[in-house]
């Protein structure tokens, strides 16, 4: 296998950025840990790519990447956990960071009440980034009934996120 053009990496990159955050988020908990970790395991990658360190499945390595790193920084004790590793960040207020693991609680209480399939379906495409085809070859069904699955997802996550605005803001 040849090294990664930066056509292909950057390809590399917009398929797997998201899904790779997502999976982050899981293990940190913070959005901005999770962002972090990954743009870095990409950077790490791309400089593995120069020095012409070849990777079989790179989507298989970014994943133990963020999932070890991820693991390193949450097993780290509180007091090594500076800014100083994340020079970009800002501290967070007590209240805005009760806010932030409040609002990810109900979003990921609000996944886990999806049913059984459509949450598999929707884990699949969000977290590991698969494609519709790609879970419907997977799970030995129609892309129709991804798309119908991935729909009916949505739009429950996105009434339950109104639902926890209104809650946070006292509309409605």
């Amino acid at each position: 296998m040849a090294a990664i053009s930066s056509g292909e990496f950057e390809t590399y990159f917009r398929e797997l950025y998201k899904p790779l955050c997502l999976f982050a988020l899981r293990f940190t908990e913070r959005v901005d840990d999770a962002e972090d970790i990954v743009q870095q395991a990409f950077a790490d990658v791309w400089d593995k790519n120069i020095n012409g360190a070849l990777i079989e499945n790179l989507k298989s390595y970014m994943y133990q990447a963020v999932r070890n790193r991820s693991l390193s920084l949450v097993t780290q004790p509180v007091d090594q956990q500076t800014t100083d590793e994340f020079p970009d960040l800002e501290d967070s207020s007590e209240e805005e960071q009760m806010y932030n693991a409040e609002r990810d609680a109900r979003l990921w209480t609000a996944i886990d009440g999806l049913p059984p399939e459509r949450k598999k379906i929707f884990l699949l495409s969000k977290r590991d980034g698969l494609k519709y085809q790609e879970i419907a070859e997977e799970l030995n069904i129609s892309i129709k009934t991804v798309e119908n699955q991935m729909s009916k997802a949505l739009k429950a996550l996105r009434e339950t996120v109104v639902r926890i605005y209104n809650f946070l803001f006292g509309l409605a």
